[in-house]
């Protein structure tokens, strides 16, 4: 995908983004250590389904702003971001799409802002309900986790002997050549393992959990039998917390990168769902009293 990227200035943060197309607008968005190139099999095929595709680089990622405090990652400021890309290019209501912490944040998103989402796709990771009380299965199979929240250290023995802890953990998975180039840029290994940081940090477990407002969107969640990360469990539970109609897709053959193993069949769940449910949310002219 060459695909040229605007730049627009969101919450103190420039925004690189890829929009193209016309019609109901679709907004994807990337995990880590992704940009919107993560999304270059699904952006034509959307396009040419007749929506305008909206796929920006999330802050810390790709060609945006690498802010590099811990605080600035926190999900809150992320969603606001989008929600704030949003309005810049005049969208109301979006279809949402993400994957890895992408799809963390369209969750957030979506019961957040129940007005300004038309459908939700999640692909590999279910919904932060579910991730609050993770198994040990689930702990044991994202340490990584745990290993990215020593600031300096962490850096350091990624990159150190040519980037070979960082390669085992990646494996071939993924654009994972590529992950080592946008890594090398100044400051984006820090920016990306922030987002670990200011979010999944031991402490936070520690912290009162506060109920979900339902997700009231349609919401369409896939996982790949493959992925070593995020265990099955995290999206079937997921279908607790959504009041609107709700689909679970398992893709046989495919890892975490379910865009990137499986282009085809994620091109063709999302053609065959957005737009396809009754909207969370129609407009509705107010009663005129007699």
């Amino acid at each position: 995908m060459t695909t040229e990227k605007k730049v627009v200035r969101v919450n103190d943060v420039d925004l690189a983004y890829v929009d193209e197309g016309e019609g109901d607008p679709v907004i994807l968005l990337h995990g880590f250590p992704d940009s919107s190139y993560l999304w270059r099999h699904q952006i034509p095929a959307l396009v040419e389904g007749g929506f305008r595709v909206i796929a920006p680089d999330l802050r810390g990622f790709g060609d945006s702003g690498k802010p590099q405090e811990i605080e600035a990652y926190g999900m809150q400021t992320i969603v606001n971001d989008v929600v704030a890309l949003t309005m810049k290019l005049g969208v109301k209501r979006p279809h949402l799409v993400g994957h890895d912490w992408g799809a963390a944040i369209a969750w957030m998103y979506a019961f957040l802002m129940p007005r300004r989402i038309d459908h939700l796709a999640v692909l590999s990771v279910g919904h932060p309900g579910v991730f609050a009380t993770p198994s040990i299965e689930q702990r044991a199979a994202s340490w990584y986790m745990l290993f990215y929240q020593f600031p300096g250290v962490s850096e350091e023995l990624l990159r150190r002997n040519g980037w070979r802890l960082f390669k085992e953990i990646i494996g071939r998975d993924g654009d994972h050549d590529r992950y080592l180039r946008d890594l090398a840029r100044p400051g984006a290994l820090t920016a990306g393992l922030n987002w670990y940081r200011a979010n999944r940090s031991p402490a936070a477990e520690l912290r009162p959990s506060r109920p979900f407002p339902p997700v009231l969107a349609p919401t369409l969640g896939i996982w790949g039998d493959g992925d070593k990360a995020l265990l099955e469990e995290g999206m079937t539970g997921s279908g607790k917390f959504v009041k609107g109609p709700w689909r679970y897709e398992r893709v046989e053959g495919a890892g975490h990168w379910l865009p990137l193993d499986a282009p085809d069949q994620v091109n063709k769940l999302l053609l065959g769902f957005l737009g396809t449910e009754r909207p969370a949310h129609e407009e509705r002219r107010p009663r005129r009293r007699l």
